[in-house]
């Protein structure tokens, strides 16, 4: 083992957007002041996301909170809003930086260099890729002055659109979870192995443990095996999986043999980083030990793989003379009882110019399942699988689709052990706790054929009529058809023209907000408008399909998050639909009444039908990692008192119970039972009443 002083221990990968491409352009403090009151504390928040943003890394996510504090004194700096942009988009939340990349060009058109080219990256990771390749042009033929390596990413931005483009049109679909903290943390979670009987997962966490220090390039903790097991269809609380398994440096699994005895790993302080091998004994495992394969060298190897027969070990390695560039594939063949093959590269139909990561084989070995930066990926890592043929040959690997992959990276994908069982890859696409999680999911089967209309039975044809002229002869006179009629096809009826139009506001001070505005179609749940709220006058006008059913999903910075059920009945008269929505500052003792939460009557007992709402409360906690809330049941002031205590108190842990199910730390909420203390509305009505009866969360950190 190398002396471990004095370097960068490498980790098994690394993130696909590089902090480059962005400027760090100063936020004049005359520009920034409006009015003295609320500026000191307001700069101090400017000059602490400065620090974070020159520190790059994990830091970028700091730096984006300390903007959005900055933006409440003065949401209106162009600057601020591009650092903001630049912090999102490097950070967990990139959906959002299209929004402050917009709001700075229409402050500032020329706020920098590279504005349009944030703009075209950041609409590319919302999945509006046409208006992304828009921008992207709109860059490359500008005559701002551009270096070459800006330019080399604006053009793969542009073949990763278009890639999207094209790749649009896959029917296949998916339902695809997050399976929560017992799993997943505010860190990176990746590299899973399950192992043959399904009930346990290792994986590799970049999560602080017990002489974790943070001494990497992207500034994050080393990585570490942790071992989650499943219990009736749920995982379990993840641990650490062995002390032997686990150092000061890196170490992520790969490779778990059907036995479940023989677990191959990446470490990352054998020469610049290794594959090993521990073995079970007696239920522990042992430290790990050199494969019997010789595979590693002086390079970086992160990838690792048996093939089901056994013949054939696959491995990613950046230290080849052949390689087709950046980290390549490559395999050995068993070529007798202990004798293998040299390293072969796995050739142009799987390989790149790019970076190629995380390989698994099928379950028969027929197809190999990898992901690449290259080829026609839509962005970051996507997913990739190239079949074999008949002859032994692997056929032009194909991009899995946008059944699984997005803009950003999808790695490590494990496939299902039957054509509808569980596959799970690791993502840090929307939806993570942070940096990159362990997602799972299953290909939805096809709706069934309909059966087939038996078609009618052939009509014999008229026979001629015939006339009896004499004894034996027949005269035939045949009848002649009727010309056919011309068919007339009926022109299709036009759709009626409807649009969804509203306002977007503060629920305290009216004032307009800026939101992302995404209409989602309740049969498919897919994106199928998008639009934003001016910050002028709040209002917003999309352009709907037609007269149905629609979720309208409503993100505004520094709110909390709405959504909102419409429903246009094909009756509707109007072109015009309403929807106003008002959004809540999220802010230190603000508090949100919950609709639709509905109980048994006298009971803590939720009924189905709150469920809508609740799963709205989790996204807000999810895309809020620091926020910890309060629960308060609320009652009338109708029968007992004490009871009323008790039972508000029950549903609002009933509430906190469901959040937990759902992946919520426990940590983070707390729950009370007000009974009839705090009424906001006159008791003496039944209407009163009936507003009375409900339950509220309250922000005590964020």
């Amino acid at each position: 083992m190398k002396a471990i002083s004095g370097f960068i221990i490498p980790v098994i990968f690394a993130f696909s957007l590089q902090a480059g491409a962005q400027t760090d352009v100063k936020i004049g403090k005359k520009e920034f002041m409006k009015e003295k009151t609320g500026f000191n504390e307001a700069w101090k928040h400017i000059i602490d996301g400065d620090a974070f943003f020159r520190l790059k890394g994990i830091w970028y996510g700091y730096a984006y909170e300390e903007y959005l504090q900055a933006g409440v004194y003065n949401g209106l700096n162009p600057e601020l809003n591009y650092k903001t942009g630049v912090a999102a988009l490097m950070s967990d939340h990139k959906e959002k930086a299209s929004d402050y990349f917009f709001k700075a060009y229409e402050l500032k058109n020329n706020v920098t260099d590279d504005i349009l080219l944030m703009m075209g990256r950041a609409l590319q990771y919302t999945g509006r890729y046409q208006e992304a390749l828009d921008k992207l042009n709109s860059w490359l033929i500008s005559s701002k002055e551009k270096d070459e390596k800006k330019i080399s990413e604006a053009n793969k931005y542009i073949a990763e659109c278009n890639s999207a483009l094209l790749l649009a049109g896959d029917t296949l679909k998916a339902q695809i979870g997050n399976p929560g903290s017992v799993i997943n943390s505010n860190a990176d979670e990746y590299a899973q192995v399950i192992s043959a009987d399904g009930a346990s997962m290792y994986f590799a966490s970049r999560r602080a443990k017990s002489g974790s220090s943070k001494t990497y390039k992207d500034t994050k903790y080393d990585e570490n095996i942790f071992l989650s097991t499943r219990y009736e269809d749920k995982w379990g609380q993840a641990a650490l999986a062995s002390k032997e398994l686990s150092t000061n440096y890196c170490e992520a699994p790969l490779y778990l043999n059907a036995a479940g005895d023989e677990l191959y790993l990446y470490v990352g302080y054998e020469n610049g980083g290794d594959i090993m091998v521990s073995r079970l004994k007696n239920g522990v495992w042992k430290k790990p030990d050199r494969i019997p394969y010789k595979i590693n060298s002086s390079g970086t190897e992160t990838s690792f793989t048996v093939s089901p027969d056994n013949d054939e070990v696959w491995f990613v390695t950046d230290k080849k003379k052949d390689s087709k560039g950046g980290k390549d594939i490559y395999f050995i063949k068993k070529m007798g009882e202990k004798k293998w093959s040299g390293p072969q590269n796995a050739g142009n139909a799987i390989n790149s110019e790019y970076d190629e990561e995380s390989l698994r084989f099928s379950g028969d070995g027929d197809t190999l399942w990898f992901s690449s930066k290259g080829r026609n990926s839509i962005g970051g890592y996507d997913v990739f699988y190239s079949v074999k043929d008949e002859n032994g040959v692997w056929k032009e690997a194909v991009n899995y689709g946008n059944l699984l992959n997005t803009p950003c990276d999808e790695l490590f994908y494990t496939p299902p052990r039957g054509r509808y069982g569980t596959f799970y890859f690791s993502s840090n696409r929307s939806g993570t706790l942070g940096g990159l999680d362990i997602f799972e999911g299953r290909i939805i089967p096809p709706p069934p054929e309909p059966e087939p209309i038996p078609l009618p039975e052939p009509v014999p044809p008229a026979k001629p009529d015939t006339v009896v002229i004499r004894d034996t002869v027949f005269i035939v006179r045949e009848v002649a058809p009727a010309p056919p009629q011309p068919v007339q096809i009926p022109e299709p009826p036009e759709k009626p023209v409807i649009f969804l139009t509203g306002r977007i506001s503060d629920t305290e001070s009216g004032e307009p907000v800026m939101a992302k505005i995404d209409v989602i179609d309740l049969t498919t749940d897919a994106v199928i408008s998008t639009t934003a709220s001016s910050d002028v006058d709040g209002t917003y006008r999309v352009r709907l399909p037609e007269k149905r059913s629609y979720m309208v999903d409503i993100r505004g910075s520094g709110f909390l998050s709405d959504m909102r059920r419409i429903n246009i009945p094909e009756n509707y008269s109007g072109d015009v639909f309403k929807l106003d929505v008002q959004l809540a500052k999220i802010k230190v003792g603000k508090k949100v009444i919950l609709n639709n939460i509905l109980f048994e009557t006298g009971k803590s007992v939720l009924t189905p039908s709150s469920s809508a709402e609740l799963d709205r409360l989790v996204g807000i906690l999810q895309e809020n990692a620091n926020m910890r809330i309060e629960i308060s049941g609320h009652t009338d002031n109708t029968g007992s008192e004490s009871l009323n205590f008790r039972l508000s108190e029950a549903r609002a842990k009933a509430v906190v119970d469901y959040l937990v199910k759902k992946g919520i730390v426990q940590s983070r909420l707390e729950f009370k039972g007000y009974g009839p203390q705090q009424p906001i509305a006159d008791n003496a009505t039944a209407a009163g009443r009936l507003q009375n009866r409900r339950v509220e969360f309250k922000i005590l950190e964020f």
